[in-house]
């Protein structure tokens, strides 16, 4: 079961944040600036370009504030916003590079980039069809960077459950991409990057 206390604060800091609370903001910022940073540090390889995404994402947060969905956690939202960053830098570099780059460079660079979306968009839906329980454990231990301990204690669940769960979790999400595309080296890079 769901930690009822730790999604409780969770959303009373997403109520404070809607009206403007800056220390709301600062705990949610501290709650997940760890593991925003590991995860997308992963895929842009730069300090700098890394910590301007998770600024970028959290000055999105702070504009939207009214608009989240104070009944949902908030990481997911947060780790989509992320990775959609780093993907647009990626992105961007890949533009700039074309510049000096052959053009049969710059069109196989653009297909891998749609051919990494596409891949990040069935890893999401793999994800969506997880239960409930499963899809918190996946957030707490693979999004949020928590320990199984960590994640027992919150959810109120033994640290040999959130383990099960998240084999149980490995296994669908691969079962799924191998039912709906050809696995191949750059999806399996994304799922080592998850898992």
């Amino acid at each position: 079961m769901i930690n009822t206390v730790d999604f409780h604060h969770e959303k009373q800091l997403l109520l404070s944040l809607s009206a403007g609370c800056q220390s709301a903001f600062k705990s949610l910022y501290d709650r997940y600036h760890h593991a925003l940073y590991r995860k997308t540090f992963q895929i842009l390889q730069s300090t700098s370009e890394t910590e301007d995404i998770i600024q970028e994402a959290f000055i999105i947060l702070w504009e939207k504030r009214q608009e989240i969905d104070t009944e949902r956690p908030l990481g997911p939202w947060l780790f989509t916003v992320t990775f959609n960053r780093a993907l647009n830098s990626l992105k961007k570099k890949l533009r700039e590079k074309s510049k000096t780059a052959a053009a049969a460079e710059l069109q196989a660079s653009e297909e891998d980039l749609l051919l990494l979306e596409t891949r990040w968009q069935v890893l999401e839906a793999a994800i969506s069809q997880l239960s409930p329980q499963k899809k918190r454990v996946f957030q707490l231990c693979k999004m949020e960077g928590r320990t199984y301990e960590e994640t027992s204690q919150m959810m109120g669940i033994s640290r040999y459950t959130v383990k099960e769960y998240l084999g149980e979790v490995m296994h669908s999400i691969r079962e799924y991409v191998s039912k709906n595309m050809i696995v191949d080296t750059t999806m399996m890079l994304l799922l080592i990057y998850l898992f």
